[in-house]
């Protein structure tokens, strides 16, 4: 599955394979491109929104510029005449205000992952989690006979932490590591023998 996300000088593309996701990015200063495990994709998120910095450089210049040339006007005409260049400065510094790019910023091993704000946002992270979370059980998922009852619940609590399994999820498997651990049966028993001698 792609999906591919644009906005100003931004071009960004997720390709969603089983195990991996392969990004690239692109604007007018560069480009990026790397696959990433999805288990190695944090559940951190972070928030970046993107002004075009050109539109506020000129526009403070062209505001600047229209204060200078309005200020001569006065001292020589005596009369206050504001010059062409404040209104122009005012239009691109309010651009620059106003259109704004949100990202969603999803950290990883192999470098930040950028998502668009909105509709086709929600859903390219929603894609991600979902994959992730299916990853995280394809691999951690099971119960090997070597490891102790506190390995079991730590590796399904570590699950739970990472958004793999929910939170009946979570009591289903510890119910199992319960019923596999006799010392803990012993333990839970020995009140209830002592209130009933």
């Amino acid at each position: 599955m792609e999906i591919k996300q644009k906005r100003t000088s931004n071009r960004i593309r997720y390709v969603f394979g089983e195990d991996e996701l392969q990004y690239s990015w692109e604007d007018g200063s560069g480009s990026r491109s790397f696959s990433v495990q999805y288990t190695d994709i944090t559940r951190d998120r972070q928030t970046l929104v993107e002004r075009n910095e050109w539109l506020r450089n000129v526009g403070l210049l062209w505001l600047a510029l229209g204060v200078v040339t309005t200020g001569l006007a006065w001292f020589n005409k005596g009369q206050l005449d504001p010059s062409l260049w404040l209104f122009i400065g005012a239009g691109c510094y309010g651009v620059y205000r106003v259109r704004a790019t949100g990202f969603t910023i999803l950290p990883s091993d192999k470098g930040n992952l950028l998502v668009i704000d909105g509709d086709e946002g929600k859903r390219i992270i929603g894609e991600i989690e979902s994959r992730r979370a299916a990853q995280f059980l394809r691999e951690y998922d099971f119960m090997p006979e070597n490891d102790t009852p506190e390995q079991l619940r730590g590796r399904f609590k570590w699950l739970h932490k990472e958004g793999a399994l929910s939170d009946e999820e979570l009591q289903r498997r510890l119910a199992v590591v319960d019923a596999r651990d006799p010392g803990r049966m012993q333990s839970e028993l020995a009140p209830a023998r002592a209130v009933l001698n």
